[in-house]
């Protein structure tokens, strides 16, 4: 009877310190599987952008596409991928006066291929090839859409830290000089950013199990924007600085966004046409995968 009570009582914390353990999970685009070629991710993306400059007036630039993106295997040292965008909207002022997207309709179903280092922790979009020679001058677009401030991130879509992690954990990752660009037409900036990833929490749905990610984002930018107004392009470059607050829904299995909310805002001095002016910029980014 003695034996038996201590084989129960072992049972019993045995069972406690497993219970006790955290699971572990692995946030890897692509999830545990290794991508397969011909595989395809299609999402909704909207964009919006405001700043407003002094004599000049209100900025906005927002829009919206859907993306999609099919893995196309190794080429050299680069993980290959072809994006197309498709059923894209703009809406573009400058102090109340439509600015036409020359860009729009040329970009609409033609693609591009994006090339990702194979290996290192650099999860981003390194160089960007337009699929057909002739639409080589829409590079600087497909650049504005697939490498701007809240640019696509492969393999460890949130940093390196992101693998064997556990509800409530945090950490921190770097960007050291990464170019961007702000806009379509625009030269690329760089920012110097620190991310503090959490993973708030893990909730089963059907056979699923969905990730709640938060991420903050501290941002110092060389910035350079083009604004088209009254049919001449102008140059605003300066410095700035300021947050990005994101929040996704992840899903561990298939290791993709399901859903993406990040609203980015920054503050800083800057220069054109030989006005100096101190301005706020505000973006916003939301995705939503396509069923």
């Amino acid at each position: 009877m003695k034996m038996l009570k201590k084989r129960i009582l072992l049972t019993f914390f045995v069972s406690l310190a497993f219970c006790g353990e955290d699971e572990k999970y692995d946030l890897i685009y692509g999830g545990s599987q290794r991508l397969v070629i011909g595989e395809k991710w299609t999402f909704t993306n909207t964009h919006e952008t405001y700043f407003t400059i002094p004599k000049i007036g209100l900025i906005k630039y927002s829009g919206q596409y859907v993306d999609t993106t099919e893995f196309l295997g190794l080429e050299g040292d680069f993980w290959k991928f072809k994006a197309t965008l498709t059923d894209m909207e703009s809406d573009n002022y400058v102090n109340g006066i439509e600015i036409f997207d020359q860009y729009r309709e040329a970009m609409e179903n033609n693609s591009c291929y994006l090339y990702v280092k194979s290996s290192g922790s650099n999860n981003e979009v390194h160089h960007i090839k337009p699929v057909k020679e002739e639409d080589s001058y829409l590079l600087e677009a497909f650049e504005a859409a697939h490498m701007n401030i809240h640019p696509k991130q492969f393999k460890y879509p949130f940093g390196s830290g992101g693998v064997g992690v556990a509800e409530g954990d945090t950490w921190t990752t770097s960007l050291d000089s990464s170019k961007f660009y702000v806009n379509m037409g625009s030269p690329s900036s760089q920012t110097t950013a620190k991310i503090t990833t959490t993973l708030k929490k893990v909730k089963e749905k059907g056979s699923r199990k969905i990730a709640y990610i938060d991420v903050e984002e501290l941002h110092t930018i060389e910035l350079r924007v083009a604004v088209n107004f009254l049919g001449e392009r102008r140059l605003m470059a300066g410095q700035a600085t300021g947050t990005a607050n994101g929040s996704y829904r992840w899903d561990l299995a298939s290791g993709e966004t399901l859903k993406s909310h990040v609203n980015i805002n920054l503050v800083g001095d800057f220069e054109m046409d030989g006005e100096n002016f101190h301005m706020k910029i505000f973006q916003r980014f939301i995705g939503k995968k396509v069923k």
